[in-house]
């Protein structure tokens, strides 16, 4: 399978709404966790979906886009937005990792988590996303 995660992180970096680094080097953008630093962040997180349908070749997955800025909540809901409104409603595009993305729904509209524990905003938006993932019974 390939891995959605990795694949919507390159997309979104390719508009320009983040900077994403697959060896976790560098970038603002981070798989399955929220490091202390940067102050303005992402972090992309997949977590429990349906049951996948042993007779079909997609999978319907879960993702949390979370999104950290400053003590100004704007930066962070901006930001959120952005991401919102290009994610909602996306449909039959090739994500750049080889990820084919039939559908990606999101599941309210952005929305403050409120303040961490260093005075910065965060957002969240979790969207459902059906993806093919080809397996060897299903294809």
């Amino acid at each position: 399978m390939t891995d959605p995660l990795d694949g919507i992180a390159q997309y979104l970096a390719g508009l320009g709404l983040l900077t994403y680094d697959p060896t976790g080097a560098s970038g603002d953008t981070f798989i399955d966790s929220m490091p202390p630093a940067p102050d303005a962040a992402v972090a992309l997180t997949l977590y429990g979906s349906g049951e996948p349908d042993p007779l079909a070749a997609e999978d319907e997955v879960s993702l949390q886009v979370r999104i950290r800025g400053g003590p100004d909540p704007r930066v962070s809901r901006r930001r959120s937005q952005a991401v919102y409104s290009v994610l909602h409603g996306a449909s039959g595009l090739a994500l750049p990792d080889g990820t084919w993305l039939v559908l990606a729904i999101a599941q309210q509209t952005p929305t403050a988590l409120g303040i961490d524990q260093n005075g910065r905003h965060e957002h969240v938006v979790n969207y459902r996303l059906t993806v093919t993932n080809p397996t060897v019974n299903r294809s």
